[in-house]
């Protein structure tokens, strides 16, 4: 397992009960999908289901490029499904349009379709973007505790009634 993969995975191990988390990876399904394979899963869904998408939709009537590539994650992720025969997927919000076209896949191989669960994005230490590693606008799981205090003292008021809601799990009105 490469070290990222690993990193992430401690992370998980420290808020996740160990002897309930089953790991695995997609290579264990991907690797042997073969264009057959590859083939009879883009016949899962048509452009025009792709095209439902809002992002895809802006872009196709605005002339913006849009890849075969992109067409193509949607139809993995649900292939995952497929694979581990997901009852219930949790995503972000942002993730919803992916986590359906999970239910199309899985349908399309007779299985039952998955619950889609999903849950709103916390805004980051910004206070303009969704917490994201790659913008360097997150409070890691394994920052030191001083760092994590500066991060959390950093974010903006006017976000504080969300992350409130978000990371304490209860209402303001609650205190």
């Amino acid at each position: 397992m490469n070290s990222y993969a690993e990193s992430v995975l401690s992370q998980f191990r420290k808020v996740l009960l160990e002897d309930n988390l089953e790991i695995r990876r997609n290579s264990e399904w991907l690797a042997d999908l073969d264009m057959y394979g590859l083939l009879e899963l883009t016949s899962a869904a048509t452009v025009a289901q792709m095209l439902e998408r809002s992002d895809f939709a802006k872009r196709y009537q605005s002339g913006s490029p849009i890849s075969v590539m992109e067409f193509l994650y949607p139809l993995l992720q649900g292939y995952d499904s497929v694979a581990v025969e997901a009852d219930v997927e949790l995503g972000g919000s942002d993730q919803l349009w992916n986590l359906m076209m999970g239910r199309v896949v899985q349908e399309r191989y007779g299985q039952e379709a998955q619950v889609a669960m999903t849950m709103p994005l916390l805004v980051g230490t910004d206070g303009v973007n969704k917490m994201s590693q790659s913008l360097g606008n997150y409070i890691g799981v394994e920052d030191e505790p001083g760092e994590m205090f500066g991060k959390t003292m950093s974010i903006p008021d006017e976000t504080m009634t969300q992350w409130f809601r978000l990371a304490a799990d209860r209402d303001v009105d609650e205190g």
